[in-house]
């Protein structure tokens, strides 16, 4: 059993109240109950701890607490990751491999492999300690895993790709597919070799179902610490710098940069031969057609710095404001 107190010094927070309490779960505020603890730092969540059933809730100041026993942190995002953590009661992987999976005799099995079934390692594959790989992967000839790597079930690497240490790639990805290059001549498509390869960073983690293309002539490369959503498409020869937070939808066309610290939100389109500058962010639905200077938050189709954007939608709005009192007075 774990106390609200122990909870409290887990995450270097302010005790208040009863510090005995049981909490046995963490549980959002509107479907928390004895024993729960919950967080209720934002404004809407606020309001709930009066009506909720959980018996602490973790909040940034002791007047929102209003008579509950709670904790008061200075961080509530970090406070959120540690106390998610304690109670993280999904299974520990059993480091094993598994008799129905198939290694080719080049490759060394290091310390701490797990190999799930119907998994195969192709030859001269280099894997680091502590490696986890699930069921159905398949990583193909000269490809590189570094320490503490988790590949899901049923990734797919194609050959000579790299994968940094300790990062996660999940379930049904894709790394290092031809891009989609084509050259047409008298009616027929004639296909662009695609013969370089992929590169992904340390402590990068991919989402579910993204597909990343190998380079044509240059490396498809992704930064350390970058983060990818789920079904994120990357094209050919692009570069993703470091610590670049991608969400899910997104795609990104060939030959283009993203620079350091970049966050693309969900179903943005950027197109090929681009450059989004360091710590710019491109807020969700844009569509970016011509290179975007740095540290700058832009949005819409064609996407442009978001002030402008918002001008032109107010002046949209007066324009349709305006027609309709014309036609109302018949003119």
């Amino acid at each position: 059993m774990i106390t609200l107190k122990e909870v409290a010094k887990k995450i270097n927070g302010k005790l208040i109240g009863d510090k005995s309490i049981i909490i046995s779960s963490v549980d959002d505020i509107f479907l928390a109950s004895k024993e729960s603890i919950s967080f209720a730092f934002l404004p809407k969540y606020k309001k709930a701890i009066a009506e909720s059933k959980a018996s602490a809730f973790i909040v940034i100041s002791k007047e929102d607490l209003k008579g509950q026993p709670g904790i008061v942190v200075d961080n509530p995002y970090l406070s959120m990751i540690e106390v998610l953590d304690m109670f993280d009661q999904r299974p520990v992987p059993n480091y094993q491999i598994s008799e129905n999976s198939v290694i080719h005799s080049s490759v060394e099995k290091k310390e701490n492999l797990h190999l799930g079934p119907f998994s195969v390692i192709n030859e001269d594959v280099t894997i680091g300690n502590n490696v986890y790989i699930g069921s159905g992967v398949k990583i193909g000839a000269g490809s590189e895993i570094g320490d503490d790597c988790i590949l899901y079930d049923n990734v797919v690497l194609y050959d000579h790709i790299t994968i940094g240490g300790n990062s996660i790639v999940h379930s049904g990805t894709v790394i290092g597919s031809d891009g989609f290059g084509y050259h047409t001549n008298d009616s027929f498509h004639h296909k662009i070799p695609h013969i370089k390869n992929v590169i992904i960073g340390e402590n990068v983690e991919i989402g579910a179902s993204c597909t990343i293309d190998r380079g044509s002539v240059q490396d498809t490369l992704v930064g350390n610490y970058c983060k990818l959503d789920n079904q994120v498409h990357l094209a050919h020869n692009v570069k993703i710098g470091e610590g670049c937070l991608i969400a899910g939808g997104v795609f990104v066309g060939g030959s283009t940069t993203i620079e350091d610290f970049v966050t693309v939100a969900g179903k943005s389109d950027v197109g090929p031969h681009l450059t989004i500058g360091k710590k710019a962010v491109i807020a969700a639905r844009s569509c970016v057609l011509k290179s975007l200077p740095a540290s700058n938050i832009y949005a819409g189709n064609p996407a442009r710095p978001i002030k402008e954007k918002q001008e032109r939608d107010a002046l949209y709005t007066r324009f349709q404001i305006l027609e309709k009192k014309l036609k109302k007075n018949g003119i």
